[in-house]
């Protein structure tokens, strides 16, 4: 029931972009973000005020955002996405914990600029984390996280380190974890962002990820050229790399086209891609990823 919802909210959004004039049905959309909007902010200030020994002036505040997706290509025809993530930051713990709720479990091992075009994820999944902000300075930080992800719980620690040379952003970020299930594991992730000018970057990025369940061992690495014209318009070209150590690689070729529709919180994108899989024996998959996503928060 709920991807029918989340489907008909997609036609909507849709007819509402390309209308002249205000519809009720603009109208209702705009209401449901304001609500949904709402209940997130008084929860995060209801679990804040939980925490407080006194009235703290800072209020506390949620922001996240729900994607919609559909992704059809040449070998099958994919299920509708829906994937959303939600962000509570409590200032009664100066700002050094978050609550985070969402339900993309491959969220964290995916490069800064790569979009998941397989929908083969389970969506009911709801993945449940506290994260605890150890120490932060200029450059570094510390953080931990504990909660429930892929049906298991799991602990994190990592310290990541942040610097800027030549126009150029430079990353990276190192850790432990342990899964209930999967035992532990530890990770790298590094990355580089340049700037040419207002308008044009490159990202080149690698991730490699280990966990004693071999199936969840992968490295991935992509080079991403991005272009951002203005704050309601973005395009990424981008070729990467993802390999798993259960003999599986694949390997693709993406054009993204973002656009502002109507809101300033809603947007959609376009992307067409070309996959090549080691399960197909590399031959080349056509395929298109169409998504609407809606933000909130403050």
């Amino acid at each position: 029931m709920l991807k029918f919802n989340i489907l008909y909210f997609l036609i909507i959004s849709f007819n509402v972009s390309a209308a002249n004039s205000e519809s009720n049905d603009s109208t209702m959309v705009v209401d449901v973000r304001d609500k949904l909007n709402l209940r997130m902010q008084n929860t995060a200030q209801w679990l804040d005020d939980l925490l407080a020994d006194d009235i703290n002036q800072n209020q506390a505040h949620a922001k996240g955002y729900l994607r919609l997706g559909w992704a059809p290509r040449s070998a099958d025809f994919a299920d509708i996405e829906t994937r959303f993530k939600v962000s509570l930051s409590l200032p009664s713990w100066e700002n050094r914990i978050n609550l985070i709720i969402d339900n993309d479990a491959d969220e964290f091992s995916r490069l800064p600029f790569e979009t998941n075009s397989s929908l083969n994820q389970e969506d009911e999944k709801v993945n449940a984390a506290l994260q605890f902000l150890v120490e932060r300075t200029a450059n570094v930080e510390f953080e931990n996280r504990i909660g429930v992800s892929r049906s298991q719980l799991y602990g994190r620690s990592a310290v990541s380190w942040k610097k800027e040379f030549n126009n150029t952003q430079y990353a990276a970020s190192v850790g432990a974890e342990y899964y209930f299930s999967d035992g532990f594991g530890y990770f790298i992730k590094l990355s580089s962002d340049t700037k040419f000018n207002d308008f044009y970057s490159v990202n080149v990025s690698a991730n490699y990820r280990e966990i004693a369940d071999e199936l969840d061992s992968e490295f991935r690495s992509g080079v991403y050229l991005s272009y951002i014209p203005d704050t309601q318009r973005a395009m990424v070209f981008g070729v990467n790399v993802h390999n798993s150590f259960d003999d599986f690689t694949n390997y693709t070729l993406s054009y993204r086209y973002r656009q502002q529709a109507q809101y300033s919180w809603l947007f959609f994108e376009v992307e067409p891609f070309l996959e090549y899989r080691e399960e197909l024996n590399y031959r080349d998959e056509v395929g298109l990823a169409i998504r609407l996503i809606g933000y909130y928060g403050q």
